[in-house]
C-alpha cells in the first residue's frame, strides 16, 4: 500500500490559527484564553478551569525537582500552570508560531523548547524527562497519531515515568454533539488540523494496554466531554 502523499495539516492549522489569533480575540491576552472548559462542561470559566487543571491534574503529580516535557502547548495555557510546580519545563509543539507565543508568554529561564514534526520525537533525548503532560492537545490528533506518540514516549522518560493525557471521547454527549457541529466540514477523508478526532476512551484503553502502560486513574467526570488518564510509562532499557 502506497502512502499517501497529503495527510491532516496540523502545523498550517496551528500556525494559521496563531497569526490570525489577535483579530480574532483582541479582548484578550494569550492564545488559548478563549479555550475555557465551557465547552467540555468543565469550567464556566477561564479561570475557573485553570483552577481544575491545576488542581486535578498538575499539583496531584509534579514536584519541584521534576523535569516535564508538555506536548502541544498552544499559546502556553497550561505550561504556565506547569511551570508553578516543575523544576524544568520542556515545551513542545509542532506550531512554530505557537511555541513563539509560548516563549513570549514564559520565556526562558528554566523553560526550553522544541520543534516536533508530528511524526518524532527524536529531537527529545532518552531518559530526561520525569513526567509528559499532553492536555488539551490529543482531543485534535488523530487515533493513528496518538498511538504512534504514545509509543515514542516511554524512551524519554526516566523516574516516576508518569504521563498525564487528555483526549475527547466522541461518545460522551458533549463529545456527540461536537462530532456533528464539525461533520459537514470533516467529509470524504479531509479534516482540518484543528478539528476535533474520533477517539473514544475504549480506543485509548487499547491503546494504552498494548504498549504496557499502567493506569493509575481513568478520569470521564472531571471534563465531562473527554477522558484524562494519568499513567505510569513501562520502562525502556538502553
Amino acid at each position: 500500500m502506497d502512502s499517501p502523499k497529503e495527510g491532516i495539516d496540523y502545523e498550517g492549522a496551528w500556525d494559521s490559527y496563531a497569526q490570525a489569533w489577535q483579530t480574532i480575540h483582541p479582548e484578550l491576552e494569550y492564545i488559548g484564553d478563549e479555550w475555557a472548559g465551557q465547552g467540555a462542561g468543565a469550567a464556566a470559566s477561564l479561570a475557573e478551569y485553570e483552577t481544575l487543571i491545576e488542581r486535578q491534574f498538575i499539583a496531584p503529580y509534579i514536584r519541584s525537582d521534576q523535569v516535564v516535557l508538555e506536548i502541544g502547548v498552544g499559546g502556553g495555557k497550561t505550561s504556565n500552570l506547569l511551570l508553578k510546580y516543575a523544576q524544568r519545563l520542556i515545551c513542545a509543539d509542532i506550531s512554530q508560531k505557537m511555541l513563539d507565543a509560548t516563549r513570549a508568554r514564559l520565556g526562558s529561564e528554566r523553560v526550553e523548547y522544541c520543534k516536533l514534526d508530528g511524526i518524532s520525537l527524536e529531537p527529545l533525548a532518552a531518559h530526561s524527562i520525569d513526567v509528559c503532560f499532553c492536555y488539551d492537545t490529543m482531543v485534535h490528533v488523530e487515533p493513528r497519531d496518538i498511538f504512534n506518540y504514545l509509543r515514542q514516549i516511554p524512551r524519554l522518560l526516566k523516574g516516576d515515568r508518569l504521563c498525564v493525557f487528555h483526549h475527547t471521547h466522541v461518545l460522551s454527549d458533549l463529545g456527540w454533539q461536537k462530532f456533528l457541529r464539525e461533520l459537514d466540514i470533516n467529509l470524504m477523508g479531509k479534516r482540518h488540523g484543528s478539528a476535533f478526532s474520533v477517539m473514544t476512551n475504549e480506543i485509548m484503553e487499547k491503546f494504552l494496554n498494548e504498549l504496557n502502560y499502567e493506569v493509575l486513574l481513568k478520569d470521564t467526570t472531571s471534563v465531562p466531554r473527554d477522558c484524562v488518564w494519568i499513567c505510569q510509562a513501562p520502562v525502556i532499557e538502553g
